[in-house]
């Protein structure tokens, strides 16, 4: 099966680490190209050019992006999942892990990772009803490949092609997405360590503590010393809030 490293920049660093973590967890079957812009191209047109490319693929590919790990669990897990969905209707896309962006649904999944942990499962979910973004690798079929190809047209980064084309799709309807659960891969640790002063960036870097926390292949272990410093400021309310949900977690 093919991977592709979605890169907006030619950094060797980034690229050996993503190599080397994928050599170590991969299936032997398993390919890695890193993808990026030609010039003048944005990261838009190259990937309306990427997947016209792959329109006439035989089985469905990989799309990852910046920072996305695998474990010793991953490639199997992703395998089972894409045979499973394929027995029981296919699929458009499928993602290995997202960032989740409303509590309600992280509070019912922490839940659930415990009890699929204990039994060795995993569930194929459905996203449209939660909020969610930035998926760190996503399986493509290449049946969706037409339709996905136009969707990010003019965007700038791929982070930008991902939403647009990838999350934005499944929201809508338009191609039926399902996402592993527990996450079939994770998010590096990036700058979440210190504590964003804006609300949105301080979201994403709590969506992704939780991703990793809820990882397959992790140990469900908080990261304790972002979590503390992101609780500074928070309102009375709020930290009580949190409090009820860890009881009703436990």
């Amino acid at each position: 099966m093919k991977c592709f490293f979605l890169a907006d920049d030619h950094d060797p660093v980034a690229w050996a680490m993503v190599q080397d973590n994928f050599h170590k967890h991969a299936p032997e079957h398993w390919k890695i190209e890193r993808f990026f812009p030609v010039v003048g191209q944005n990261a838009g047109e190259a990937w309306h050019d990427l997947l016209l490319r792959e329109s006439a693929a035989q089985t469905p590919f990989l799309i990852a992006t910046p920072g996305c790990l695998l474990g010793p669990n991953s490639g199997q897990t992703i395998e089972n999942s894409i045979g499973h969905l394929q027995q029981s209707g296919g699929f458009d896309v499928l993602f290995s892990d997202l960032r989740l962006t409303q509590a309600g649904p992280m509070a019912d999944l922490f839940n659930l990772r415990r009890s699929l942990v204990e039994a060795g499962r995993t569930r194929l979910i459905d996203p449209r009803s939660m909020g969610f973004a930035a998926p760190g690798l996503t399986v493509v079929h290449p049946r969706a490949t037409e339709s996905l190809a136009p969707q990010a047209l003019g965007a700038e980064t791929f982070a930008d092609v991902i939403e647009r084309a990838l999350c934005e799709s499944v929201r809508s309807g338009a191609l039926m997405g399902r996402f592993i659960f527990p996450f079939a891969t994770t998010l590096s640790r990036g700058d979440d360590a210190n504590t964003p002063t804006d609300k949105a960036a301080r979201n994403a870097a709590v969506g992704d503590i939780y991703r990793r926390m809820v990882w397959r292949d992790g140990g469900g272990t908080p990261e304790l010393q972002p979590i503390a410093e992101m609780s500074k400021g928070l309102s009375t309310e709020a930290k009580a809030l949190a409090i009820m949900w860890a009881a009703l977690a436990d």
